[in-house]
Parts: structure tokens; sequence; C-alpha cells
């Protein structure tokens, strides 16, 4: 409903919006008209101003006077947008057009008599283009005025006169609504008294103090209102009493944790609260009416049973009661602790309050308790039992005795990893004998089988993952363990398996420490052990030998190494000692010291010990007594001087059968050189063939002789350093050639022929006549061993190296001879004697003039026949990589 005030506002602000708009409308319209017309007035003035200024500049046709008129005027006026100046015949004189003059405008600046304004819409707004003429007509004035600024006038205006009629309008709506307060604020106040007395407001009176009919109504409503709201207080403070009271008793019966049920006579449940319905699941409206045998003596089946339940016996015995019961609910069982007790109403109506207690998570708790504890007690035996003994079989069998008190099985067996064959053996056993195997294997780790009419449960004894053992526990029936008896399985088998591993790693740490102790007082060596305070921490026997037997070793022990052995400290070993604690180096050192009146030689090694961080914390020093050493020392000494003495007599000797030799050589050669001289020139005689053949025999066996003396004489050159090379660029191929011609008479008698496949233009850097040689010596072995087939000598180039290999068919050359034919005055031997006799130098005189040349020689051979490789460099290099 639309108030009073409301209206009378209402009407009266919009009577005045109306006048206010009329009258806005009405000066905005008279004034734009005032503001157009000033316009138009100052277009006119300023076109008729210019054209009696420049009337006389027309006249003479002044152009630079009428163009310095039109840029005054424009600059003087910047709402000028153009001014163009025609003469009489419609001629433009002067315009201010930057770009040409418009096209649209042509038609304007025709001659006109007339006085006259023109508008035009362009891109800059609105032009009003004021055209007035010249001095009867001389000429023609047209200036473009823009109408911008005058709309900016007009709105500017328009927008003050709107601001105006607008706080007009706020400043009477202001008084409007103020005349209209006061007008209809009694009557507005004494209608809100009504309305606060119909809504039980009584305790505010109504303000209205005037001494007229209203003052008097409100007069009487405040009256009334006090005496209702006196009998309405004392009925209020009486009802919040009781209703305090009933809300504690609710939010006590609904909030306390325990379920509370009111039972009748008849057992039927008649009030719940919510702890109880949340106990058992179920709904206000399902519980109620039904009897407590329903939910929770669900045991009470018979009539008999009934009449002995718990609220019976309270009925009986009009005794509170205080039960434990079992109870199940949704399947799941519940422990219930059960208070009951009377309460009579006010009517002496007796019902029953029964209030249960979940405490089924209580015992659950305590049973856990009861079996944690009795598993950390078990686990507290075993780990016990790990850290008193070292013995396994004594560990195992208390640990499989804790077990089977644990689980309640019948046997359990130990059995220990067989590495050899991946098998576990049974170690120990408890219980039965019949559920025993001597060995499991590791496939039933974790596995829990029926086997034999009972349960197997195998505990794997685990040390960083690795299987060391099996518990097997076995019982007559069925056995479940739940995931935390798993868990302690786990840990139990865990805790086993490193204990199995420290016993062994005792086992083994016990046997090397007996081992090392046996081997440091059977080694030929004196050991002692210090720390840093030079005390003696261990020494085996053969010190104590070494000090001849002044001390017995638990004497020693414990001493300090300076009082034990005074003669180190004078021998400044102390400083030895300080160097290696210092350096973390080993030092080695010989002395001689008189030794308890014995003086000996030792050789000594100090050895520092470091710890984790690198420091040295002691210092092993072994002791050798070279006493003996050193005499053979100087004995030997003395037999080297003899050798040496020796040598240089063989020395003189040598040198003198190397002089015999060239001497003999050279003395050999000069008349073989005439033997064979003359032997060639009567075979160049008329001779019968019996001379003949005796003279090629005489000839062929010189022939032998000199290269038997020329073999003695290179042996004698290469032993003595003196093989000189007379380098120069040769064609393998040229050489080979030679060769074959100096042994053709020899492969001519067993018809061995000699091929030579040789590119002409492969080259080396080398002496002629020693390479001619080695290819000699070669090819000559080579027809002496072959009874039957040829000689192929080929050569290629590699990586600047010319390759030759010389291959025959002969007998061959054992694997194992490959190497030792080129050693000197070596021969193959067959049947035990030489059969193709030669001096053994050949093969060892080519191999130096190879190898004098920078090359390489070897020889290859597999059941018949034999290669024999040279590698020369096809340009020897010196020392600094030139060619020489």
């Amino acid at each position: 409903m639309i108030s009073l005030r409301f209206r009378i506002i209402a009407s009266t602000l919009f009577i005045m919006f109306l006048i206010i708009t009329g009258s806005y409308l009405v000066i905005q319209d008279i004034q734009a008209g005032i503001i157009e017309g000033e316009f138009r007035d100052k277009g006119f003035l300023l076109a008729n101003n210019l054209a009696s200024e420049i009337t006389n500049p027309v006249l003479v046709n002044d152009i630079m006077g009428i163009r310095n008129s039109v840029d005054a005027l424009r600059k003087n006026y910047p709402d000028i947008e153009y001014i163009y100046v025609a003469d009489s015949q419609g001629i433009i004189l002067v315009n201010t057009f930057e770009g040409g003059f418009p096209k649209a405008l042509q038609n304007m600046s025709k001659p006109s008599n007339e006085t006259k304004e023109y508008v035009f819409d362009t891109e800059k707004g609105i032009i009003h283009e004021f055209s007035v003429p010249v001095f009867k007509n001389i000429g023609y004035v047209h200036i473009g005025v823009s109408e911008n600024r005058v709309r900016s006038q007009i709105l500017d205006a328009s927008r003050k006169l709107l601001l105006l009629s607008l706080s007009a309008m706020f400043l009477g709506g202001l008084f409007i609504y103020f005349i209209g307060r006061w007008l209809t604020g009694p009557i507005l106040e004494l209608t809100e008294g009504a309305n606060r007395i119909n809504n039980g407001i009584l305790d505010q009176k109504i303000q209205i103090s005037s001494r007229d009919e209203l003052g008097d109504l409100a007069r009487t409503f405040n009256e009334m209102a006090s005496r209702l709201n006196q009998k309405i207080t004392d009925l209020v403070a009486s009802k919040e009493q009781v209703e305090t009271a009933q809300k504690y008793l609710e939010t006590l019966f609904d909030s306390i944790e325990d379920g509370i049920i009111v039972i009748n006579m008849d057992h039927e449940i008649i009030r719940t609260n919510k702890s109880f319905l949340k106990m058992i699941g179920m709904s206000e409206g399902e519980v109620l009416g039904k009897t407590c045998h329903d939910l929770i003596f669900k045991n009470v089946a018979t009539w008999q049973e009934k009449k002995e339940c718990p609220v019976n016996r309270l009925l009986e015995t009009r005794t509170p009661i205080r039960i434990v019961h079992e109870t199940y609910s949704d399947g799941t069982k519940k422990i219930l602790e059960l208070n009951a007790s009377f309460f009579s109403d006010k009517k002496d109506l007796i019902n029953i309050i029964l209030v249960s207690r979940d405490i089924t998570q209580q015992k659950m708790l305590e049973e856990e308790l009861v079996a944690r504890n009795r598993e950390l007690t078990i686990i507290n035996e075993i780990s016990k039992n790990i850290s008193d003994t070292f013995d396994l079989d004594k560990l195992l069998s208390q640990t499989l005795e804790n077990l089977l008190s644990l689980t309640g099985m019948q046997s359990a067996g130990a059995y220990i990893l067989d590495e050899s064959n991946g098998s576990f053996d049974l170690r120990i056993h408890t219980g039965r004998r019949g559920d025993t195997d001597e060995k499991i294997f590791p496939h039933i780790i974790n596995s829990n089988e029926k086997d034999a009419g009972f349960l197997s449960v195998h505990i794997p004894l685990k040390s960083k993952d690795k299987v060391l053992g099996i518990i097997r526990l076995c019982n007559s029936e069925p056995r479940i363990f739940s995931s935390k008896y798993h868990e302690l399985f786990s840990a139990i088998g865990n805790q086993i398996g490193v204990a199995i591993e420290n016993i062994s790693f005792y086992n083994n740490i016990k046997y090397l420490k007996e081992f090392n102790e046996e081997i440091l007082n059977n080694v030929n060596l004196a050991i002692h052990v210090i720390d840093k305070d030079m005390k003696i921490l261990t020494i085996n026997n053969e010190l104590l030998n070494l000090s001849r037997g002044m001390f017995k070793k638990e004497q020693i022990q414990n001493m300090n190494l300076f009082e034990a052995f005074p003669v180190l400290k004078a021998k400044r070993v102390d400083m030895e000692y300080e160097h290696v604690f210092k350096t973390g180096e080993i030092f080695m050192s010989e002395e001689k010291m008189e030794y308890y009146g014995e003086f000996i030689f030792t050789s000594t090694a100090k050895i520092p010990l470091k710890d984790k961080n690198g420091n040295v914390e002691r210092i092993i020093t072994v002791i050798k007594d070279v006493s003996s050493q050193k005499k053979l020392e100087e004995e030997l000494k003395d037999s080297y001087d003899e050798l040496k003495l020796t040598y240089m007599k063989l020395k003189e000797l040598f040198q003198m059968k190397d002089s015999f030799l060239s001497n003999i050589s050279h003395e050999l050669r000069t008349p073989l050189t005439s033997i064979m001289g003359y032997t060639e020139l009567m075979l160049d005689e008329n001779i019968t063939e019996g001379q003949r053949q005796k003279l090629e025999t005489i000839l062929r066996n010189s022939k032998r002789l000199s290269m038997l003396i020329n073999r003695l004489l290179d042996s004698t050159l290469i032993e003595s350093s003196n093989l000189q090379l007379d380098m120069q660029m040769l064609s393998i191929y040229d050489i080979a050639v030679l060769a074959a011609e100096d042994m053709r008479s020899m492969s001519s008698i067993k018809d061995i022929p000699v091929s030579i496949e040789i590119p002409p233009s492969l080259t080396v850097e080398g002496d002629r006549d020693r390479l001619t040689q080695v290819f000699s010596y070669i090819l000559d072995n080579a027809i002496k061993f072959t009874i039957k087939g040829e000689i192929k000598i080929t050569a290629e180039e590699e990586k600047n190296y010319a390759h030759i290999k010389i291959s025959d068919t002969g007998i061959g050359i054992p694997a194992d001879k490959l190497e030792s034919i080129f050693d000197k005055f070596y021969h193959l031997e067959s049947s035990g004697a030489r059969k193709y006799g030669g001096t053994g130098l050949s093969l060892w005189v080519s191999k130096n003039i190879v190898e004098a040349h920078g090359g390489k020689i070897w020889a290859e051979s597999k059941n018949t026949g034999s290669t024999f490789h040279i590698l020369l460099p096809e340009r020897r290099m010196n020392e600094r990589g030139r060619s020489k």
C-alpha cells in the first residue's frame, strides 16, 4: 500500500518537473536564436569591412594589397575557414585555398549584385559563406565562416541552462520532501505506534506531543501499551524459566555420547537420543515402538529367557543394574556397557532409563594392547638373544620356541640357505618331527599351504633383500593370521636374517683375525704397530726374534717404542715417525746399528693407517733383517770385480777375433778373385765337356766361398756398428732382377723358375748393393730348401712403404721357428743333422741390413712353402723426420 506521505511528495514533484522542463525548452530556443543572429551579423560585417578595405586595390588591380588584407583578416579571426575575392567578371583574384580553388565553389564566384548567405555541410562541419559586392560591383568578397564555434557556444549555454534547471529541481524536491514529512509525520508516527502494539512491542511510546486530536489519541495508545507490557512481561518470565530447563535437559539428552532409551513396562522403547540411533545405525521412526529384545538383547530368544533378561531382573529387584552385553548390528559385533534404573513421571507412570555405552573399540584396544605387549615381549626376547649370542643354533632354537609360544603352532623348523645348490637345509627343529622336511626350496617362501593335513607358514629370514634362511611353522588345524601378524613375522625374519649375516660376518672376522695372526707370526718380517703416543699396540714373533730374546710379547706390548728400543731415539727415528704422521706418506729407510751388542742391517718401511677423514691414526712398521743379504752383496761385489776383469780380457780376445776374421777374409778374397777370373776365362776357351763341368764346379764353389767370406765380413761390420749405406733412389724391380740373375745358375741346376711381378715405378731409397745382397740371400735359401716348384717375387705400395714378398714352395718353416731363423748362426735342422748346410748368417745379416734402412723383415709359413716379407720405406727418414 502506497503511503500518504509518498503520494503528496510524488504529485508535487511531478508538477514542479513539468514547469521546469517547459521553461528550459523555451529559454534554450530563445538563446539559440540570439546566438545565431549574432553569428550572421558578424559574418556580413566582416565581409563588408573587407570589401571596403580592398576597394582601392581592386580598382588598381593591386593583387598584393588584396592578399595582405585577406591574410590580416584571416589571422585576426580564426573561425574564418576561407576567403576568396573575384572581379566583376567572376575571375578569382585572391583565395586562401592551399590545394587549389574547389570546383564546388566555382558557380558561387560568378558575379552577383546581391548580398547573400550560403550554407555548406563539409567534412569540417557546417560553413556559412557570406558574399558581398565591392564598390559598385567592381568585385566580390566571399568569406566562409565555420559554425563549430557558434554551435559550441549554443551547446555550452544549453548545458549551463540544464544545470541550472536540475539545481532548481533538486532544491524544489528537497523543499517538497521536508514539507511532506512535516505534514505527514504525526500521522505516520501514530500508525507505527498502533502497529507496534498490534505486534506486541509495548515498551516504545508514540512520540506525538501536539495539543490537537492526534496528540490525545497518541497518549491513549501509550497508556494502553504500558499496561499490556507489564502483564506480558510476567508471563514471558515464567515461560522462559520452563523453556530453559527443558532445553537444558533436551540438549544434555541429545549431546551425551552414551546412547539413552526410555522403556515402558512392556519393554517398548518410547524415547531415544541421537547417540543411540547412531550407535545402532537406525532412524528414530524405526526404533520407537520396538522392544529392547528386538534391538539390544537379540540373543534372548525364548520366553523363559526373556523373563530372565536384565530388564526383568530390574523390574523384580527394583535395583539399578550394570552389565556388559554383546550384540550384533548389521553383522558387526558390538560390545555394550548397559546401565538401567527406574524413572517415575508426575503421573506416577514407571519407565526404565537404559544407558548404553559402546565399548567395542575399548575392548579391541585392550585385546590389541595385550597382543602387542606379548609380541613386544617376544621381539624383546629375540632381540636380546641376538645381542647376547653369536651361536647360530642357540639363537634359532630360542627363536623357534618364542614363535611357537606366540602363535600357538605345534612345530617349527629353521632352514639355512645352502648356496651350493640353492636349497634350504634343516638346521634346528622344535615340536612334532612328522612336520619336518630335510630340505625346502625358494619357491615356497611367503606361501601358506595346507600340506599333509596341517597348515604351514613360512617366514623368510632376509638381509638386504637376500633370503638367508626360512622358519617354517606348522599346525594340524588351519590357522589364519592377520596382516599385523604378517608384519610381525616379516620384522622377526628381517631381525634373524641380519643376525645370521652378523654371525657369519663375526665368524669370518674371527677366522681372518686368527689367519692374520698366523701369517703375522710366521712371516719373515718383524712387524709392530704404534699409535700417536708411540705406544706399541701389536707385535709379531719375528720382532721378538729380532730383539734377540730380550723381551717377551706380554712385556713389550703397550710400552713406549723408544723405551723398549732406546737405540731408535739415538738414531733420530722419531723424526721419521713425525714425518709419516704429518704427511701420511710411506717412509722407507735402511739402517746399520748396534743392536744389543751386535751390528745388524735392517730395511724398514713405515706405513700409515688413516681414518675415514684421512688423518693418520697408527703406523705399521715392517722391519726386515738384511744382515745376511748385505754380506751376500759384499761377496757379490767381489765376484763382480773378478767378472769385470774377465770381461775386459774377453773383449780384447773378441777384438782380436774380429781383426783376425777381417784379415783372413781379405787374404782369402784376393786369391779367390783370381781363381774366379781365370776360371771364367778358361770357360770361354775351346774345352771338352768334362773340362767345362769341372771348371763350372770350381767357379760355383768359389762363388759360394766368396759369399761366405762376405757374410763373415758383414757380420763383423754389423757387430762393430760400422755398416755404411750408400743411399739413393732405387727401383725394386731392378734389384729383384739383379738378384735373380746372380742366382740363375743355382735355379737352373734345380730347375726352379723365379718369377718377378713388381711395378717398375715402385722405388725406395736405399743402398743398391746391400738390398741386392738381401734379395740374393733370401733367393739362395729359397732355392736351397725348395725341391720342386717355383719362387715368386712380388711387391706393392702400402702407406709410403714398399712391401716385397718372396715366396717359395719348399719344405716350409715350423711355426715355433719363424722368429728364431733370424738369429745369428741359426740352422733349420732335419733328423738332428745339418742337411742343407750354410753358415746361418744370411738371414741375420739380411735382417740387420733391412733394419738399417728403417724397414722390417719377417717370415710366414703354413705347412709347405714359405713367404719372406720385406717392408722398406719409400724415403728413409732421419731422427728429425726429414729424408737422409
